[in-house]
């Protein structure tokens, strides 16, 4: 692999001096620092000519600048890392060209509306803080006492000024929620399967996205360009965070599941807290089993220990000729731990312990009625990136063990 470091807009030949060193038939692209430019994303363009794989990690700025992204490159994957609240406009990604495209750990990327300067144009302040300022007493004293019994003083107003001192607080997410909830509040909810003014058929094959709200983002896509997913063979979300789902409703995610009818592989990810939103959603009761695509071959579920409850209707499925008729392999591990329970940050034994039995009715059910394959569950991420992915707990590989014996 290739790596390029990109320096900040004020050294922008910084990038072509490091370019001109690199062969220009190179097809493993990593470009790490600040995001590139336009200008730069053509420099990068006109330079490289056989570019296959891509990873952009987007640096501190979280930003992602994407309108002349290169469409001369035959990309085959590309991996997004670190984006932040940008809406995406990358035409690579929009008119359906790259057969894998994983977004890594990015925050609240969107597929349509306003770019982050039209959604802040006209926002609304959330909070105004006062600039504070000592007083001329509280600035010449020197001891550590008199500075703790003073409070600080703002200083008076100036009558002269248009505004008051102070920092104005705003909030990209707040206006991104109002947007999304003005546009589909006053709507029946459509995911159109027709490519937009004439595109081709989307090449995405296999799309991947992992961590913080991996499925608001999954169904950002699904809204504005559903015909991008609709011919995906395999999907992989990891949500491991609270926060997931803040944003719109929670079922949007689950529709788009269940419309994805040339889906073969499936590995979803759920945190406690993405799990007890959608819980709540069905009212309590089990929902996994009816949301998930109907045509999958190979299912790999990972979740919390929250779940075992829930799992009696997933195996009583496997006794109906229509549920997941076409499934050949299935993974199940329920070893995250409950973050709403007394072992927040790890799962206690029995609570592993029960949830090890309820996995076990699942998979005998799947193995004894179909002649379904039972998997462990692999991890790829976790060697390089430790400290967001994590191995399955070690005692799970145990419990499995004594209950095999029975």
């Amino acid at each position: 692999m290739t790596e390029l470091e990109n320096s900040d807009s004020e050294e922008s030949d910084a990038l072509q001096t490091v370019m001109a060193k690199v062969d220009p038939k190179t097809d493993v692209l990593h470009l790490k620092g600040a995001v590139p430019t336009n200008d730069q994303w053509e420099a990068l363009a006109q330079h490289f000519t056989n570019v296959r794989f891509l990873k952009v990690a987007t640096g501190w700025d979280e930003d992602w600048i994407d309108d002349k992204f290169p469409l001369n490159w035959p990309l085959e994957l590309l991996i997004i890392a670190d984006a932040s609240g940008e809406r995406v406009r990358t035409p690579a990604i929009l008119q359906g060209r790259i057969k894998h495209l994983v977004l890594f750990y990015n925050s609240g990327l969107r597929f349509e509306g306003p770019t982050i300067d039209e959604l802040m144009k006209d926002a609304e302040q959330l909070q105004f803080l006062p600039r504070q300022q000592k007083t001329p007493d509280a600035a010449e004293s020197e001891s550590p006492a008199a500075a703790e019994d003073t409070e600080p003083a703002t200083e008076p107003p100036n009558p002269d000024e248009a505004e008051p001192d102070g920092i104005r607080v705003y909030s990209v997410p707040h206006e991104w929620h109002k947007w999304i909830c003005n546009k589909y509040a006053t709507q029946d909810l459509e995911l159109s399967l027709e490519p937009k003014d004439g595109e081709p058929p989307s090449a995405m094959r296999s799309l991947q996205i992992l961590g913080n709200d991996a499925l608001q983002m999954f169904s950002y896509m699904a809204l504005a360009n559903f015909h991008l997913l609709y011919s995906l063979s395999s999907l992989a979300i990891d949500s491991p965070d609270g926060n997931d789902l803040s944003h719109i409703p929670p079922n949007i995610p689950l529709i788009a599941l269940q419309e994805l009818q040339h889906l073969k592989n499936l590995k979803l990810t759920l945190g406690s807290p993405v799990y007890a939103t959608l819980l709540e959603l069905f009212n309590n009761e089990p929902f996994l089993h009816a949301v998930l695509p109907p045509n999958i071959e190979t299912l790999q579920l990972r979740g919390p220990v929250s779940m075992a409850p829930h799992l009696d209707e997933f195996a009583a499925g496997f006794e109906h000729a229509e549920f997941l008729p076409n499934l050949k392999r299935i993974t199940l591990v329920l070893d995250k731990p409950d973050q709403g329970s007394d072992s927040p940050s790890e799962a206690s034994l029995e609570q592993l312990r029960a949830a090890c039995k309820a996995c076990k009715k699942v998979l005998d059910a799947a193995r004894s009625a179909r002649g379904v394959v039972v998997e462990a569950w692999r991890e790829p991420w976790v060697e390089e990136h430790s400290g967001l992915f994590h191995a399955v707990d070690d005692r799970w590989a145990v419990l499995e063990e004594i209950e095999s014996r029975g």
